[in-house]
């Protein structure tokens, strides 16, 4: 799912309903699972809202201001190095709380 959307900042956003479009133009509800930070930069795992499925989605976040709003921009990794990165960090994450 490759698709970038904008939504407005929220305290809790582990508690918000992500609405994400994909390439069909099909929408599908997601809700954050957790947030991460690499190299100074924000990364959400993204869950289906309904349970459908059990796998999870990394996201970059990018905070924005567009006419005075604060939003949050969910965007899709294509770089392979940065992909690479992300991937062994939220891994070591995972094996921490294995422990």
């Amino acid at each position: 799912m490759a698709h970038d959307d904008e939504h407005e900042v929220d305290e809790e956003m582990e508690e918000q309903i992500i609405i994400l479009e994909d390439e069909d133009g099909n929408e599908h509800e997601f809700i954050v699972a957790e947030t991460f930070e690499v190299n100074q930069r924000m990364y959400a795992v993204l869950m289906s809202a309904d349970g459908s499925s059990e796998e999870g989605f990394i996201f970059r976040v990018e905070e924005k201001t567009i006419d005075g709003v604060e939003t949050v921009d969910f965007e899709a990794i294509e770089d392979d190095a940065e992909w690479t990165e992300v991937e062994k960090v939220y891994n070591s994450l995972l094996e921490e709380d294995e422990d």
